[in-house]
């Protein structure tokens, strides 16, 4: 079994929503025709943001993934170790 490590709190400042935890969501669904995205939660509730809420929420997820790709330290040991040799 493989267990993996995540943050439980990373949050977004929206413009008129207050304080959104990324990490507690399980889905978001976009229509970015509408600007207007739906949030499921891990607890199973639903959260309809719109406008600059959706921007900032998918902003902020778009900057969370990029973390998450490019903060991978055994990843990049590892290349500079095979770089190295």
């Amino acid at each position: 079994m493989q267990i993996i490590s995540v943050p439980t709190v990373y949050t977004c400042k929206t413009p008129t929503a207050g304080w959104v935890n990324l990490a507690q969501m399980r889905q978001v669904m976009d229509d970015e025709d509408q600007k207007v995205i739906i949030v499921y939660w891990l607890n199973g509730d639903t959260s309809v943001f719109s406008g600059e809420n959706a921007d900032a929420i998918l902003s902020a997820l778009k900057e969370a993934q990029q973390r998450c790709e490019c903060e991978n330290y055994r990843l990049k040991n590892r290349r500079k170790q095979y770089d190295q040799t």
